[in-house]
């Protein structure tokens, strides 16, 4: 339009394209702007790659606890055997140290009965035999008495201290 009214020598023809060329500018520059502005590809890629990145690292995850369970499961299990085995070697040793020591009670009940034969044998055990023991008495006790009553006295007498 702008040329159509250069060529006629028009000068509305000329205003009235210069009119519609400048909105249609506008809008273009608007347009573009807007595709520069809006365009999210770049973040849109960048956002894809760490998505990708944290599924990656969500499987890793997932797969170490797994494998942290099966150890922890592992470990349950053997300790479980050993105790199994700790219990049964203590039981064996048990059994052991049972007859070990009914071998020594035997032994020695055995060795009593025979030193208790030889001493009758001897004539150490006399049952019949009434030997008069001696007693000792002590000059302080008298039968049937406790402490002797001066003992007792003494401590009343002692500094400080209060009562009969």
């Amino acid at each position: 339009m702008i040329i159509y009214g250069l060529f006629r020598r028009d000068l509305a023809w000329s205003l009235g394209g210069a009119c519609l060329t400048m909105p249609v500018l506008t809008l273009f520059a608007l347009v573009a702007v807007r595709r520069w502005i809006v365009d999210t590809r770049d973040e849109r890629r960048v956002l894809a790659a760490a998505q990708r990145q944290a599924e990656g690292e969500r499987t890793r995850y997932i797969a170490a606890q797994a494998a942290l369970e099966n150890e922890q499961g592992r470990l349950r299990r053997d300790m479980a055997a050993e105790r199994a085995q700790l219990n049964a070697q203590l039981k064996a040793e048990r059994d052991a140290l049972v007859i070990e020591f009914e071998e020594r009670r035997a032994t020695l009940v055995c060795e009593t009965m025979e030193a208790t034969v030889l001493m009758f044998k001897d004539g150490k055990f006399a049952p019949d035999s009434t030997t008069p023991g001696n007693l000792i008495r002590l000059a302080d006790r008298l039968p049937g008495q406790g402490f002797a009553p001066d003992v007792e006295r003494e401590r009343s007498r002692e500094h400080g201290v209060v009562g009969p």
